[in-house]
Formats: C-alpha cells, structure tokens, sequence
C-alpha cells in the first residue's frame, strides 16, 4: 500500500433512508491506482456506500474526502466534476439513444485530459461496443448495457471508478471477459473502488478487501 495520502478516505460513515439507517461507522481508503473490493451479500451497505461518497444519499454523519477535499454532501455533479465515476448497479444508459449517442453526450461534460478516453479508445476496450454503435441502448443486452455503462463512465475521465456489481445477472461468459477489461483499466493506472458479492470476480481483481456486513465493516485486508 502506497505511504502517501489515500486518494479517497471514507471517515466513519452513518447513512439512512429516512428513519432506516443503513451504514453504522463505515471507514474505508483507497490510494491511487488500487482496486479495492467492498465484499458482502446483497442488503449489507455496499451500494449505500457508493451512493455515500457520490452524494447521492449524504451520510448523516461522518465524512468523505477526496484527493484531500471534503466532499460529504456536494451534488453528485460536482463529484462527478471532481473526478469520480460512478457506474450504478442498475446502469442508466439512454435507452432511447445509440451506443455512440450514449457515449458522445458524455463528452460534453468531460475533464479535457491530453490521455484521456474518447469514444475510439471505449471501443478498443469493448470492441463489441464498435459493432453496435447505431443500435439504440434499449435493445442491448445486459452484458453490451454494461460494457455501455462502463464506456459512458470513463468518458468523463475520471481518476477514481466506482463499480457497483458489475457482474450481476450477467452470463458467466461476459463476467470472464468484463473481469479481463477490469483488470486491463487497472493495469493502466486507473483507480478502482469495486462493489461485489462475487467472490472469485472481486479476488481476481482487488488488492484490498473490505467485508461488509449489516452496515459496517467486519474485515478489511
């Protein structure tokens, strides 16, 4: 683990929906060009933790700094304008707009970076995604709307991507290969903070883990 300041610190964290209270004192920090996996059964806090840091449900207490900034509680769109990617669980693509459509109207917004992703380098990633460019995102499957999701994201060029369950409901073929792209991102400096009840997919890729379990932190390693 690098020895200079996390690039996110996510400061005992309590989150709630209304009276339900979700997340109790979560804690977590992910220093640049990591992938760290927040592991656990579905219902213990990791899609809550995402939304945490992204601003879209502020924590009642406790903090979330990133590259040295407390953002706890800014708008998701000047997260995002910070430079965290979100790709959500249920993906949002357009469903009315092409591959390419979805993909150009994420440009408009992004952080101009000399390396950055444009939609070539997207279809590099997934070439899939380069066959399919006039087709409208409704009629994708699960696997393109995911590759889709991902591309849309780091067209933005963000320096940290959060992941919410990337592989679920996917086929066990499309999970191999988004794992290999994943992986690939990593390689190529990216920071990753994945959320996942997939073992074998989240081991394959994560340097750290940290087990969630109704709202905290059970193990971390």
């Amino acid at each position: 683990m690098s020895a200079t300041a996390p690039i996110l610190e996510v400061r005992d964290v309590h989150t709630a929906y209304g009276l339900s209270r979700v997340l109790f004192g979560v804690s977590i920090d992910v220093h640049r060009g990591e992938c760290v996996c927040l592991l656990g059964r579905n219902g213990v806090g990791k899609t809550t933790t995402m939304r945490s840091i992204m601003g879209l449900t502020p924590p009642s207490t406790g903090q979330v700094v990133f590259k040295g900034t407390d953002v706890t509680g800014w708008a998701p769109y000047r997260v995002a304008r910070a430079g965290i990617g979100f790709v959500p669980e249920d993906r949002r693509i357009f469903a009315d707009l092409t591959v390419w459509e979805n993909l150009d109207v994420a440009v408009r917004g992004a952080r101009a970076r000399p390396d950055g992703f444009t939609i070539e380098r997207v279809f590099g990633l997934f070439p899939k995604l380069a066959e399919l460019t006039g087709r409208q995102g409704g009629f994708l499957s699960g696997g393109e709307q995911q590759m889709l999701t991902i591309g849309r994201t780091l067209m933005g060029n963000p320096d940290l991507l959060l992941l919410d369950e990337p592989s679920e409901g996917l086929a066990p073929l499309v999970v191999d290969h988004l794992r290999g792209q994943i992986g690939r991102l990593k390689r190529e400096g990216l920071t990753i903070l994945l959320a996942e009840q997939n073992v074998e997919f989240s081991l394959a890729l994560a340097d750290r883990v940290y087990v969630l379990e109704k709202g905290t932190i059970r193990f971390s390693g």
